[in-house]
């Protein structure tokens, strides 16, 4: 996949429409769907019973700085910049935890922490559109994590998808796979298209399995809100060596 080619389009998609997402925000706190990953965020983080290193990876407008917990430093990374300067001014500011925050504007796949850098890293809405849950994030993530780190993301669960709408997304991807570079470039600079990367559970387990967290499980949770419904597979994982 052509990394550089997807923050393009990704950048150039949220240009548009990073107020009306800040927007959304507001309307999203109140959703029993935020509330579900409040909660799970709020036990993660509170289980380390110590301050801890934080990670957002796709951090965006910073919707979900203030469901952290015993926060010593927490760090946002996000291809857009403008969803990072959204993230300036996040929903519920006078709940978080910490005022060390730091905001990057990087690619996921191409930023450099040093080993054993966080307690927990959390991505909540990047994997799908744009950017695929791979081995290599995994690697990427585990290597970050400090021993006994925790790990929590959520992917679009692909069974939730309507059938038609399912085979129009594999047939998308199935082709961009094999067209030319030159052609994927034109196709995507004039579509500003994001590739779809949505996962069925099984799929999920299989690549879980293959990375080096032995300790995860999946879970599946229906969304839904005023902004959309869907199915969300959760994946929450330790690092233990």
């Amino acid at each position: 996949m052509d990394y550089d080619l997807a923050a393009e389009n990704i950048r150039a998609s949220y240009r548009e429409v990073t107020p009306k997402y800040r927007e959304h925000d507001e309307i999203e706190v109140k959703t029993e769907n935020h509330q579900h990953l409040e909660r799970t965020l709020g036990e993660i983080s509170s289980s380390f019973g110590r301050p801890i290193v934080v990670l957002d990876a796709g951090c965006g407008t910073g919707r979900y700085f203030h469901c952290i917990r015993n926060v010593q430093r927490l760090v946002g990374i996000d291809v857009s910049p403008d969803m990072l300067k959204a993230a300036e001014s996040p929903v519920r500011a006078s709940q978080i935890d910490t005022s060390d925050i730091e905001l990057i504007c990087e690619n996921i796949f191409k930023v450099s922490f040093p080993p054993r850098s966080f307690d927990l890293i959390y991505s909540l809405g990047m994997f799908g559109h744009g950017c695929p849950v791979t081995l290599e994030i995994c690697n990427r993530f585990h290597d970050w994590l400090k021993p006994g780190g925790r790990l929590f993301f959520n992917v679009m669960d692909l069974a939730s998808l309507a059938r038609a709408h399912r085979l129009k997304k594999t047939i998308r991807r199935a082709l961009n796979s094999v067209l030319p570079d030159a052609l994927q470039r034109k196709l995507s600079a004039r579509e500003h298209w994001l590739p779809f990367f949505a996962m069925t559970r099984r799929d999920l387990q299989k690549l879980i399995q293959r990375s080096p967290f032995k300790h995860a499980a999946i879970s599946s949770h229906l969304c839904r809100t005023p902004l959309w419904t869907g199915s969300q597979l959760e994946c929450s994982a330790t690092r233990v060596d």
